[in-house]
Parts: C-alpha cells; sequence; structure tokens
C-alpha cells in the first residue's frame, strides 16, 4: 500500500511523526566503561569476549540488548537474538519509554525469521506509541513493508512463505516501464510471481550449503557493508545533529539579507537616433500618436540594430553597470512615460513600460535555502570536528613523521600519469616509511608501510602520483585509509545499522551475494566444455556459421541523376574535393551518410553493384547505374573471396556459444529443483482475476486501459 494509506491504517497524524533526519538520542551503553569494554572487543572480532561482558554486566537492559545485537549482526544467530530481547521485554513496561529500544529490535528479528504478521505488529506498536522515539520513522517503514507482505490475497505457496499480491505489485513498480510488457499478459505475470517465490527459496538453499562463509560472499559483503555503514554514520552521526533551529536560520538570513535582494527591474522601449533634433522630431510624433515600437522596428530610423528586432524592447536592472545612467533616468519616470535622454553618442526615445523597485524576498520565501546552507555548513563542521573525536576515542596514533618530502618528486608524462609511478618510486617509500605508520589501540588494528603502499596502488596511475611520497602517504592515511575504518566502527558501536534504511540494504546485499554464489554454485562451477566438443561444433557448423562470403568495401556517392553523378565523378578524379565530405552532404542513402559513405555489400545484397564492383579496380573512382534509376559514383576499397574461418580464430566465440547453451540448461534444472525440493505452487486463477479486476502499477499498462475504456465509452 502507499505511505497514506498505511499511516491512515496505523492511525498517526503525520505531524505527530519525525523526520528521519531528527536528532538521534544518545544511548546510555555509549558512556559505560564496562559495556565499552565490551563493545571494543565486539569491533576487533573478539565475539566470545564481548559476550562475556555483555552478559554479565550489572546493566541487563543494554547488556541483553547488545548481546542480542552481537548474535544478529554479527553471527545470524536470530534465535538466541530473540530470546535476549524477550527476556529484556519482560523486565521493562510496555509504555516505558525504554520499550522502544527493545520492540524495535524484536520487530527486526522476527522479520529475519520470516515471522512478518508479528513483525508487523511490533512495528506498528513502536510507530504509533512512540511517535517522538529514534525509530519512529523506521518502525513506520517497517511496517509498510510488512503489510506488503502479509496483504491477504496470496498468489502462490511454498514451504514456510507465500507472495502476495501487493508484492507482485512493488516488484512491477520497481520494473522500468519499457521492460514492463514482458510482464502484462497471464503468462507474464505467473512468471514473474514464480520468480519472486524461487528468490526466496533460493536464498535459504544458499544458507542450507553454507555459502556465507565462502570467500566469494564475504567478499562481496564487505564491500557493501562498509559502504552502508558509512551512509549510516553521516546519516545518523553527523547530518543528524546539524538540523538547524529556526533561531539559527533567522539569523542567518538577517545577516546575509543582501543574499536575497531583488534589483529593481524596468522594462522600456527605446529609439536611437544620432542626432537632437531627430530625437524630439520622433518624441513629438509619438506624443501625437506614432507608434513607439513601429519606429524602433524600424532599422533605418533606429540605430539600435539588434534591439530593433525586437521593437526596441529592452529589460534592465539596478545591477547593470553599461546601463547605470539610463537606469537612473528612467526610474524616475513614471509607467507609461515618453522622454528624452541623451547617450554617449546618441539620443533616445525612451517610454517605460514597467518598473519594480528592489525588494528583499521574505524570510519564508527563501526558508529552504537558507536551512540548506546552515546545515551544509554545519555538517560540514560537525564532520571535521568529529574526525579528531573519532581518532582521540580509538586511540589513533600516526608514525609517519614526515610534513615536507625531501625527495625530488617524480616527474612524469601524462601517459605515464595514467599508468602510475615505475616501481622504484614505491621502493623508495617502502624505504622512507616507518614499518608500522599507524595504530588504533582501541580496535586493535595495526596498519602497516605495505597496507597503505597496497592501497595506493590500487588507486588510479593519476592518483598514485599524489600519494607515493611520505608526505602524500600520510595525508593518504588520513583522509582515506583511518576514516573508513573510524566510521565504520562508530556506525557498528552506536548501532546505526539498525535503522531501517540502513537494514534493508544490508539485507538485500546479503541476498544479492547469496544468490550470486548459488548460481555460480549450481550452475556456472559445473559448465563444462572439452576440446571434442569444440572440434565437433566446428565441423558441424563451420558452413553455415564460420563462412565468411564474398565481398566488397566501397566508398560511394548515391545520386538522383546522371548528371550530377558526372559533376561529382570530375570532382573526385580531380583530386580537389574531399570525399568524406561530399558523401556526408550529398549520397542519397541515408544510412551511409554517417559513415562518409563507406559500405561492405555481397552478392546477396546487391548482385548488380557486387558484379560490377568485384571486377573494378581498386581505389579508382568509376561511374554505375543502380538498379532503382539512381546513380553511384563509388570505388572499391578492398575486396575478399568467399572462405572459412580457421577453427583456432573461431574457437573462443564456439566456447562462449557451448558455455552459454550448457548454463541455460543447468540454469533450467537448478529451477526446477528448487520448485521440487520447495514445493513451489503458483494460483493462476488468482492471478487471472487479479488482472481482470484492474490491479496494475500506474504505467503504460494503466495508461493503455483507460484509453480502452473511454474509446468503449465514446462508441
Amino acid at each position: 500500500m502507499r505511505r497514506i494509506a498505511l499511516l491512515a491504517v496505523l492511525g498517526i497524524l503525520t505531524a505527530g511523526i519525525t523526520s528521519c533526519a531528527k536528532k538521534v538520542q544518545e544511548d546510555a551503553y555509549v558512556s559505560d566503561p564496562n559495556l565499552q569494554s565490551g563493545l571494543f572487543a565486539e569491533l576487533r572480532g573478539d565475539y566470545k569476549k564481548a559476550e562475556e561482558i555483555f552478559r554479565s554486566s550489572p546493566d541487563k537492559y543494554w547488556g541483553r540488548l547488545l548481546l542480542s545485537d552481537l548474535y544478529s549482526y554479527r553471527l545470524r544467530d536470530y534465535d538466541r537474538a530473540l530470546r535476549e530481547v524477550e527476556k529484556v521485554e519482560r523486565m521493562v513496561g510496555k509504555k516505558s519509554p525504554k520499550a522502544e529500544n527493545v520492540l524495535y529490535r524484536k520487530g527486526l528479528l522476527l522479520e529475519a525469521k520470516g515471522n512478518y504478521r508479528e513483525a508487523g505488529k511490533v512495528f506498528e506498536y513502536v510507530a504509533v506509541n512512540f511517535p517522538n522515539g529514534k525509530y519512529s520513522e523506521d518502525a513506520t517503514e517497517a511496517v509498510e513493508e510488512m503489510f506488503r507482505r502479509n496483504f491477504p490475497e496470496t498468489l502462490a505457496v511454498y514451504d514456510g512463505g507465500y507472495v502476495s499480491s501487493m508484492m507482485l505489485e512493488w516488484v512491477l513498480e520497481k520494473i522500468p516501464p519499457f521492460q514492463r510488457g514482458r510482464f502484462s499478459d497471464l503468462e507474464g505475470r505467473k512468471n514473474l510471481v514464480e520468480r519472486i517465490a524461487i528468490e526466496d527459496v533460493a536464498l535459504r538453499e544458499a544458507e542450507s550449503m553454507h555459502l556465507d562463509t565462502t570467500k566469494e560472499v564475504k567478499e562481496k559483503l564487505e564491500i557493501e557493508r562498509k559502504s552502508a555503514l558509512r551512509q549510516a554514520y553521516y546519516q545518523y552521526g553527523v547530518k543528524a545533529k546539524a538540523k538547524a533551529t529556526e533561531k539559527e536560520l533567522k539569523a542567518y538570513y538577517n545577516s546575509h539579507k543582501s543574499n536575497y535582494r531583488e534589483p529593481a527591474r524596468l522594462e522600456l522601449v527605446r529609439v536611437g537616433v544620432k542626432d537632437s533634433a531627430k530625437a524630439y522630431e520622433l518624441l513629438k510624433a509619438v506624443k501625437k500618436g506614432a507608434k513607439i515600437d513601429s519606429l524602433a522596428a524600424d532599422t533605418s530610423i533606429n540605430v539600435f540594430k539588434r534591439e530593433a528586432r525586437q521593437k526596441g524592447k529592452l529589460v534592465i536592472y539596478d545591477t547593470y553597470e553599461a546601463y547605470k545612467k539610463l537606469f537612473k533616468e528612467a526610474f524616475k519616470h513614471d509607467t507609461g512615460d515618453v522622454f528624452i535622454y541623451r547617450g554617449d553618442t546618441v539620443w533616445m526615445i525612451v517610454k517605460v513600460l514597467d518598473k519594480k523597485p528592489e525588494r528583499y524576498k521574505t524570510f519564508d520565501e527563501v526558508k529552504n535555502i537558507v536551512k540548506s546552507a546552515v546545515e551544509s555548513e554545519k555538517e560540514r563542521k560537525i564532520y571535521q570536528e568529529d574526525r579528531e573525536r573519532l581518532k582521540k576515542f580509538y586511540g589513533v596514533k600516526v608514525f609517519i613523521k614526515a610534513e615536507e618530502d625531501t625527495a625530488k618528486k617524480e616527474t612524469a608524462e601524462p601517459e605515464e600519469e595514467e599508468a602510475g609511478p615505475k616501481e622504484e618510486v614505491f621502493d623508495r617509500l617502502a624505504k622512507e616509511l616507518p614499518d608500522t605508520v599507524a595504530v588504533i589501540e582501541k580496535l586493535g588494528k595495526v596498519i602497516t608501510d605495505k597496507d597503505l603502499i597496497n592501497r595506493i596502488r590500487r588507486l588510479p596511475g593519476r592518483y598514485q602520483h599524489m600519494y607515493a611520497t611520505p608526505s602524500g602517504a600520510k595525508r593518504f592515511l588520513e583522509e582515506a585509509i583511518l576514516p573508513e575504518i573510524l566510521e565504520v566502527s562508530e556506525a557498528e558501536f552506536r548501532r546505526y545499522y539498525l535503522h531501517y534504511p540502513i537494514y534493508s540494504r544490508l539485507k538485500q546485499a546479503y541476498k544479492d551475494a547469496m544468490l550470486v554464489a548459488l548460481y555460480n554454485k549450481l550452475v556456472k562451477s559445473k559448465v563444462k566444455v572439452d576440446e571434442g566438443e569444440l572440434k565437433k561444433y566446428y565441423e558441424t557448423h563451420k558452413k553455415d556459421e564460420f563462412t565468411e562470403k564474398a565481398h566488397v568495401r566501397v566508398q560511394r556517392i548515391v545520386v538522383k541523376d546522371r548528371k550530377t553523378a558526372l559533376k561529382l565523378l570530375r570532382k573526385l578524379r580531380s583530386g580537389k574535393a574531399n570525399a568524406d565530405s561530399l558523401a556526408r552532404a550529398m549520397t542519397d542513402i541515408k544510412a551511409e551518410k554517417v559513415r562518409n559513405g563507406y559500405v561492405t555489400i555481397t552478392k546477396d545484397m546487391e548482385p548488380t553493384f557486387f558484379k560490377k564492383a568485384w571486377r573494378a579496380p581498386l581505389k579508382k573512382w568509376r561511374l554505375m547505374r543502380m538498379k532503382d534509376g539512381r546513380w553511384a559514383v563509388y570505388r572499391v576499397i578492398d575486396r575478399k573471396k568467399e572462405r572459412v574461418r580457421p577453427y583456432e580464430e573461431v574457437k573462443n566465440i564456439i566456447l562462449q556459444k557451448l558455455k552459454y547453451q550448457k548454463e541455460k540448461e543447468l540454469y533450467e534444472q537448478a529451477l526446477d529443483y528448487l520448485k521440487k525440493k520447495y514445493h513451489i505452487k503458483v494460483f493462476t486463477d488468482r492471478i487471472k482475476k487479479m488482472m481482470e479486476e484492474g490491479k496494475t502499477p500506474k504505467g503504460e499498462e494503466g495508461k493503455k486501459g483507460k484509453k480502452e475504456e473511454k474509446g468503449k465509452g465514446k462508441k
């Protein structure tokens, strides 16, 4: 359902829900030294020690919640995590402010276990009863997702799950309109429902095979995890703290009011002449009823030729230096006044059409602009200050002392910059750096010179040059490597990953990585093609697939008559004309214009032309009357006889083709295996009914239906 409908179901007033970018509340565990030690142990990867600390913490509320986070986020053990959350739930009252942290986590865990109905109820409770809480917006978003999954119209079922009509609508809406046509009929819609079900059971299959422990999945997840957590850090650790108050916005507006000034504006008509007598003559004519715009449009009178095209109309502002004197004089007159103004070299008859004095935009008019400016500056300041705070909090020590480089920077040509510095540059850098370039004490992390140099090597060549010196390496360490480590750690330390947008992103990344790994396991890894198969395919298909027909490559200019063709032929044979330019400008075949007249022709395409061109000498311009009556001026660039491409030349093409065929077969087998194992059943009659009732996403299909109904009404 749409968000509006959802809010109506929940009974939540929009005004009662705070923005997701509101100030994030500080949780008590952040300042608890004992819980801090457990969190640092978790960040170091010592989950056993972290578990002991959380479990034995005197603060049972936060100790068990952090333990639950450890089980769910680190170990994906949702059953144990849920048990810990339920223990805390029994400790606190349901109306207590403390219940929000507990119940929101419970909702996430129920969702992770696939219990969408109960998860929806919990999220709904959080959204309704804690409208100003830390997770109010997250809970509302989660309710929408759960509502979609719990919608009563079931289109498919399988072991442990189902596909609802709303899930289908949601997937359809995500498909671009130009691709949606593939799913517009009953068969297409049925295939899409089946695909939604297969994706879900495929994830379960991947988990049963423990593919989450493979290097392939871990590497993909690590990349996405870092990206998502850095986004979370900035969203909830920086941006959420930079919200401006009304007082700050008004103070900024008052001190920057000049930025919101609208200059005074004049719209006028003017006629320029070279002497005063002519000017007064025209002024007298205008006052007697002559139209000044007609006079201004007469280029024999008006010296301002460019303005004459617009009938002498001119719009100027008080900020235009070139018109400053004219503006000052004209602004003294009322709208409709006609007067004489003497410029430096001309006399002007001027009529004021409209004028607007300067004004300052009100605070309400520019409030959003002011807000953006104030909050952007606050974000920048908070981010810079927080960098230093994070270094201190996590115990960062940098051991590169170089402030200025003693060695001369290697000068490189542009092409060398693309390739990166020479090997000796990195060898020299390794000698100038200490073995350990930095440590992060609280995380137990040591960054060596090799770590730093390897990261620099992974940059594009032109950037490697920037950091291939001690001071450059130090700058890269402090501006790139350390912020990445610290921001990711901070997002995990403060549990920013629990916010629903980040939670959903990480969940989707996990699903995507697992499905790719499953595909590789069930399909790609089993695709094997031996030399015998390749040669057999070649021998069977070499005549129809790998035989190149005889062809001539020509450049030609096709025109409609012989006279034009003869003129072109003389020009081209003289060598003074550019063939490419003539082809682009004159050839009568549009498809050949863009190729400067170059075209490859076989006997099947144009038998007559091919026959004559095959016998024609190379590079010599000739004339030919084509079958359709047009004339071609052409030259033969190259000709090739029919040939069978050798095996070695097409071996890779055959390999890719056979791999694709086998991969497709194995993929179909894998789908059948999943359908049977998880007993997927699609209800075609329900899908048909849904389509008949017109339950389709907004897009081309919906528009088409409306047009048809309108047409029927007219008939």
